[in-house]
């Protein structure tokens, strides 16, 4: 396991169409748990959706846990996908943020700025 890999941005390995560690590069460790949803109408107040992808479980959150990352909230919606990689120990998000007639991708390390723990049990 590498001491403390950085983030790289989100990559596919050439003609395996799987997505790669943003740590460590490698195709075979990251797994994609969670998905947080923030849920608004342009500046309107926000609706936090948590999907647990192993349990199926759906719950809604507070505030003081938004999938944000360095964008912040952006005008409208922001889509979340967190996870781990078996390689290389990091923990990151994978961040879909509108804002200003555009979707921008984020990849983060959990905990790092806004962000919230993958929830692995």
């Amino acid at each position: 396991m590498a001491s403390d890999p950085q983030i790289s941005k989100l990559t596919y390995a050439p003609d395996e169409n799987v997505m790669t560690c943003p740590g460590c590069g490698g195709p075979c460790g990251p797994h994609l748990e969670h998905v947080y949803v923030a849920a608004r109408e342009e500046d309107r107040e926000f609706t936090y959706v948590h999907v647990d992808a192993k349990t199926g479980e759906v719950d809604t959150l507070t505030p003081e846990i938004p999938p944000a990352g360095g964008l912040g909230d952006g005008r409208r919606h922001r889509i979340a996908l967190t996870g781990y990689c078996d390689g290389c120990g990091i923990e990151f998000a994978v961040i879909f943020t509108q804002h200003k007639g555009a979707t921008h991708v984020e990849v983060t390390r959990i905990n790092e700025g806004p962000i919230y723990q993958t929830g692995r049990r």
